[in-house]
């Protein structure tokens, strides 16, 4: 009895899971009716006898209703606009046009981005709104998919793996999509209908090529690392974001973005009590950087990063007071400004290492560069300017914020 047992046993596990794990001799995980594991392989998942093994996956799911919803993060509106997008791109798309791949793990990262991810962006209040609107826009302009899809991978790998581990194929794949697709929609007429998705493509753009850095120690970040055209990239991306907002206008009267007019994230003009590190800052870099009583933003490249730092320097970066710091981005690094930092200007890299020093504890898409580029500054200015008294003096503040002094 126990030798037919054992031969019924194997030729159970011999039935179980589909063919082409079988000839990989890979555990199958049997999640019908696509296991992840031809997902991850790129080949059509062949329970079904009538796909052939090993078959190239293209295009997208043909149809999600036979997929088991409890499976996924998802709710039933949520996944019946899922279906509908695809549906929609398929009959749209020409014959010869492959549609977009769509897959078991793109509607499970979907419902990351959801319930996790899109709560880590922003304010409570904005973060609240995109969790709203920004689904129901992706289902509907698939560039915007794409960057959604894009952000929640780039989120994954930060929360699970090495710092210095290669983006995944789903963020490499879905950022080229995303990339082709939002070039594509900013080159031809721009309707109505498109403004809220291209703001919060910007939005999410944003925080992806701030996020994006792959050094995992200081001499691998700017400005120690050898020069590159990519140095510096993210800070185009504020100079895009100003673009669009003046093509979205994301506070008009119909825009789903409309009831954060008054979260004042665009006002470049908010009130923060001076304090005793506001004092001694605005003393300091004003005999530093030659400002006098005089001085305006046209006159003198340092005056606006200067007077919208300080009153930063007394508070902490936290979600309920994020949109003050992203001003100093949005707002004050005019373009004199950012031609300094290209050129490794000390006084203007002294300036950004002070508001990386403040950012550098926040939300995950800032934390890394923050920290990364703040200790790299560091290092630049104490190698190449130690004779600079007044420079090393003021140094010791976001040496400290960013861990290279106790």
């Amino acid at each position: 009895m126990g030798g037919l047992h054992r031969k019924r046993k194997a030729y159970r596990k011999s039935t179980l899971g589909c063919r082409n794990c079988k000839l990989r001799r890979v555990k199958c995980d049997e999640s019908r009716p696509i296991c992840r594991k031809c997902i991850s392989f790129g080949v059509s998942c062949n329970y079904d006898p009538k796909i052939s093994d090993l078959q190239p996956r293209t295009g997208a799911v043909a149809c999600i209703d036979s997929l088991d919803r409890s499976s996924f993060p998802i709710n039933e509106m949520m996944f019946d606009m899922v279906d509908v997008s695809l549906n929609r791109d398929r009959i749209a798309a020409p014959k010869d046009h492959e549609t977009s791949r769509f897959d078991c793990q793109d509607l499970e990262r979907l419902g990351r981005f959801q319930t996790r991810t899109v709560l880590t962006i922003g304010t409570a209040r904005t973060s609240q709104v995109y969790q709203n609107e920004l689904m129901k826009l992706a289902c509907l302009h698939p560039y915007l998919m794409h960057v959604v899809q894009t952000i929640t991978a780039i989120h994954d790998r930060y929360l699970s793996a090495p710092s210095s581990s290669n983006p995944s194929t789903a963020q490499s794949y879905h950022w080229s999509q995303a990339a082709a697709l939002f070039n594509k929609k900013l080159s031809a007429p721009i309707q109505p209908s498109d403004r809220d998705a291209l703001w919060a493509t910007a939005v999410l753009l944003g925080a992806i090529a701030f996020s994006s850095i792959e050094a995992s120690k200081p001499e691998d970040a700017w400005p120690l690392k050898s020069s590159s055209v990519s140095d510096l990239e993210w800070l185009n991306m504020v100079v895009g974001k100003h673009a669009i907002w003046k093509i979205a206008d994301p506070l008009r009267k119909d825009s789903v973005f409309q009831k954060l007019s008054d979260a004042r994230g665009h006002d470049c003009f908010f009130s923060v009590a001076p304090g005793p590190e506001h004092d001694f800052f605005l003393s300091a870099f004003t005999n530093l950087c030659n400002l006098s009583i005089w001085s305006t933003s046209e006159t003198n490249p340092y005056y606006a990063a200067v007077h919208s730092l300080a009153p930063l320097l007394d508070i902490e970066c936290d979600q309920s007071t994020l949109l003050k710091f992203l001003s100093f981005l949005t707002c004050y690094m005019n373009s004199e400004f950012r031609d300094l930092l290209e050129r490794k200007d000390p006084r203007a890299m002294l300036l950004l290492a002070y508001w990386y020093a403040k950012v550098c504890r926040s939300q995950w898409w800032i934390a890394r560069r923050a920290m990364l580029e703040c200790q790299a500054i560091c290092i630049h200015l104490e190698r190449y300017h130690g004779g600079d008294a007044a420079i090393q003096d003021l140094l010791l503040f976001p040496k400290m914020r960013c861990g290279l002094v106790v």
